[in-house]
């Protein structure tokens, strides 16, 4: 049987897709077809899902907004499972919950939501959050941070669904934390977190929140056109720095862009091909090592021929 006829009887026929372009699921707006992707919009959906996959050999893998990730043009041969929906009701994969200090959120509420959230009630820690276009279930799997901060600090501990059914709950201690990098399992998922925040005043966090707005929009350029960081920041650097001082700005493949707002981002100027994009990331990196001698190190994940 192919995955799709697997798969429908356990997905409501509305959540699951044939041959979906995965362009239309990345900010970088580049990807050929996936075979399948399914939306679950539960913890009981995305187990069932999961394990059918994993007993009949399907390759998998799970996508938050899609806003750290560089699909390839050949798209993905098998499945992929989309974190979505807007209902945040218990047991459901948006589930945004205050329980004093702490939040319970599921893995599919974005960074700018809970942020939003947290300052509605008074608790501080998440500001940073707001200019981040992704989920908290990939944020946590690539610690996601701007402005000095991460969320390896604000986290209590993790809910994660271990193939082909296990659910177990680790302290955020345990997840193996570094620069834009977590030790989680490969396989396991993240459907759910809760973060230990500090009370505040509500308009302290608001005014925080709008500090931190305005300067990304001073300074980057809009996150429906990359993305995101293309590279990691080498220790006590900036890759930004590098690649302006490597006279970068401005370097165009096709239709993709080294930003010229921001060294650091890949724009898509309209009709860009990950080809594109992976032809310029090269010229990018050669420059910037045969002028500074850094080797940049990819934030962004590319998937090459199907796989990450």
């Amino acid at each position: 049987m192919e995955p799709f006829e697997i798969l429908s009887g356990l997905i409501p026929a509305d959540r699951l897709r044939r041959n979906e372009g995965l362009d239309r699921h990345s900010t970088y707006r580049v990807g050929g077809a996936a075979d399948v992707m399914c939306l679950p919009e539960t913890r009981s959906e995305l187990l069932e899902v999961v394990t059918a996959a994993h007993v009949r050999e399907i390759p998998w893998l799970v996508l938050g907004n899609g806003s750290n990730v560089l699909f390839s043009d050949e798209g993905f041969r098998g499945l992929v499972i989309k974190i979505r929906g807007s209902t945040p009701e218990e047991g459901t994969l948006w589930q945004l919950k205050q329980e004093g200090e702490f939040i319970r959120a599921g893995a599919g509420v974005s960074l700018p939501r809970l942020a939003w959230s947290a300052a509605a009630t008074g608790l501080s820690g998440l500001e940073f959050c707001t200019g981040i276009p992704g989920v908290v279930g990939g944020s946590i799997r690539g610690n996601a941070g701007a402005h000095g901060s991460d969320l390896s600090r604000v986290l209590e501990s993790i809910e994660l669904l271990q193939p082909p059914g296990n659910v177990v709950t680790i302290p955020a201690s345990e997840a193996g934390f570094s620069y834009r990098e977590s030790g989680l399992d490969r396989d396991s998922i993240v459907t759910g977190a809760v973060f230990r925040l500090t009370p505040d005043e509500p308009e302290n966090v608001y005014e925080r929140i709008r500090d931190f707005t305005e300067y990304r929009k001073r300074t980057q350029p809009s996150s429906d056109q990359s993305a995101g960081c293309m590279f990691k920041n080498p220790e006590g650097d900036k890759a930004g720095r590098l690649i302006d001082a490597a006279g970068c700005k401005g370097l165009q493949v096709g239709g993709s862009r080294v930003s010229d707002v921001h060294g650091n981002f890949v724009v898509n100027q309209g009709g860009a091909t990950a080809s594109d994009a992976l032809r310029l990331i090269d010229m990018v990196r050669e420059r910037v090592f045969e002028r500074t001698g850094v080797a940049l190190e990819l934030e962004v994940q590319v998937m090459k021929s199907g796989v990450l």
